[in-house]
Order: C-alpha cells, then structure tokens, then sequence
C-alpha cells in the first residue's frame, strides 16, 4: 500500500513537471535587435528584448520587455512556415524619413515566425530588411 501510493505521487509530479515544461516555452523568446526600430509607436533601442506572447489561434498579442519592464505590446499574428529557420532574426520596413518599423519575428529551429501588425502592404520589398537574431 506504501509503495503504490509512492509509485502513483511520483508519476503525477512527474506528469506535472512534463506539462510545465512544453507549456513553460512555446510562448515565449529573445530579440537581439543592432539597430534603433519602432514597433506599436515605441522606439526600441539596439539590445537584447524579452517576448512573449498570449492569444488564441494564429492571432496574439505581442509583450516585449527589457526583462524588467514593459515596453510594447503590440498585435501579432502566428505565421506557420514550410521549414524551420536557420538562425533567429527579424525584420524592418524603412518608411520615407528613413525609420526603421519591426515587422516580423523569427526563431531558429521554430516553424513559424511573429508577424507584427505595424508592418504595412505599402512598403516596397525594397525597403524590407532582415536581420539575424
């Protein structure tokens, strides 16, 4: 009787610590920015960002912290991909005065990428760069 009651604690903690894992990382990454880009009216400066992000579906909204605060939280959408990336990075679009908006988000090994909502349809694909993560 001891034993079985050891036997069924020990698999439901370690049930639990299974869960805990696959939930604790599938909402959350990094973003090693080099240069100044705006993103939902905030200027973030070149560093390295904390994000994370809650929805349902392909739509969700998008916490960018420095890892103390907040700095942006903006509408993103979830964007399934043919094949993992390669590396992590993200994405700008240069309006006309020459500012840089953050547009998408990637992440190594991951078979989607962070679609923001400040990108526009407008921008010419000469004016869309991508930087590594």
């Amino acid at each position: 009787m001891r034993n079985t009651k050891f036997t069924a604690r020990f698999l439901t903690l370690s049930l639990l610590l299974a869960a805990s894992a696959f939930a604790g990382n599938t909402n959350k990454g990094t973003l090693n920015i080099g240069q100044t880009v705006t993103v939902g009216g905030k200027q973030l400066a070149a560093g390295k960002y904390q994000l994370e992000w809650t929805g349902s579906g392909s739509d969700v909204e998008v916490t960018i912290s420095d890892g103390k605060e907040t700095i942006a939280k903006v509408p993103a959408q979830i964007v399934p991909l043919q094949k993992a990336q390669a590396s992590s990075g993200y994405g700008t679009s240069t309006d006309a005065a020459g500012n840089a908006a953050l547009t998408e988000i990637f992440f190594g090994g991951k078979k989607y990428e962070l679609s923001l909502g400040g990108g526009s349809a407008a921008t010419a694909p000469s004016d869309q760069t991508r930087g590594s993560n």
